[in-house]
C-alpha cells in the first residue's frame, strides 16, 4: 500500500498528514460528516462557511475515532457563525475579534455548571461512527491573510461546530480528495465526478459508507 503524505499548516506549524494514519493532535474547529457533499465541493464550501473555491485545490477528510471528553472542546454554535462567534464575520481581523464568542455567551448565561451539563448532554448524542460522526476538513488551499474574514469565511449552512482546545485530538486521515475529484483512501481510489452517473453513483455510495465506518 502506498502511503500518501501531505503537508498542512496547523496552528502556524507544518504538519505531515499521512493517508491511512493517525495525525498528531490537532486543535481548531470541527463539524459533522453530513456537512460534506461528496460530489459537490461548492455545496460543501457553503455548508462549512468557506469562500467559493476554497476546496478547489483538494482537501483531506480527517475523522475522529473516539468520543471527545468535555475538557477537549468548547461550543462554537454552528457553521452559520464563522469562527464560533455571534453575528456575521467582519471586514477586518480586529473587528472580527470583537464579536462575542459563542462559548463566552453560554458561559455567561449558564455558568460553569450549566456549561458542563450542556457538554455532557451533547456528548451523549455524538456518533463515533455513522453519518454524523465528527470530522475535520483540511483544505489544501490554506488560510489567506490577505482576505478579510467576511470574504474568506461567509455564513455557512448551520451544521454543528465545536472547537477543540489545544493541544487537540488525533484524527484518522481517511481520504484525500484531489482537485479533479479523484479520491484516494488506503488501498484504493474512487472517482466521484467522471460525468458518468451510472459509474459514479455506486462509488459515491461506497465511499460514503467507508467514511462512516473508517
Amino acid at each position: 500500500m502506498v502511503r500518501q503524505a501531505h503537508s498542512s499548516v496547523v496552528g502556524g506549524k507544518v504538519m505531515n498528514i499521512v493517508l491511512g494514519q493517525m495525525t498528531s493532535p490537532i486543535s481548531g474547529d470541527i463539524t459533522q460528516l453530513n456537512a460534506i457533499i461528496l460530489a459537490d465541493a461548492r455545496r460543501t464550501e457553503a455548508n462549512l462557511g468557506f469562500h467559493l473555491g476554497r476546496l478547489s485545490g483538494g482537501y483531506k477528510i480527517l475523522v475522529l475515532s473516539r468520543r471527545p471528553q468535555a475538557s477537549d472542546f468548547e461550543f462554537s454554535g454552528t457553521t452559520l457563525r464563522s469562527g464560533g462567534r455571534e453575528g456575521l464575520p467582519a471586514d477586518t481581523d480586529q473587528k472580527d475579534k470583537e464579536r462575542m464568542r459563542i462559548h463566552d455567551g453560554i458561559m455567561g448565561a449558564r455558568g460553569a455548571d450549566g456549561y458542563a451539563a450542556m457538554q455532557q448532554a451533547a456528548l451523549q448524542n455524538i456518533q463515533v461512527k455513522g453519518p454524523q460522526r465528527l470530522v475535520k476538513i483540511m483544505p489544501d488551499i490554506r488560510h489567506n491573510t490577505d482576505m478579510s474574514p467576511s470574504q474568506q469565511y461567509p455564513m455557512g449552512g448551520g451544521f454543528l461546530q465545536w472547537t477543540l482546545k489545544k493541544p487537540g485530538l488525533s484524527f484518522f486521515c481517511a481520504a484525500q480528495v484531489a482537485k479533479d475529484g479523484l479520491v484516494s483512501v488506503p488501498g484504493r481510489t474512487f472517482q466521484l465526478n467522471s460525468g458518468n452517473f451510472a459509474n459514479d453513483y455506486p462509488q459515491r455510495a461506497e465511499f460514503q459508507k467507508y467514511l462512516q465506518q473508517a
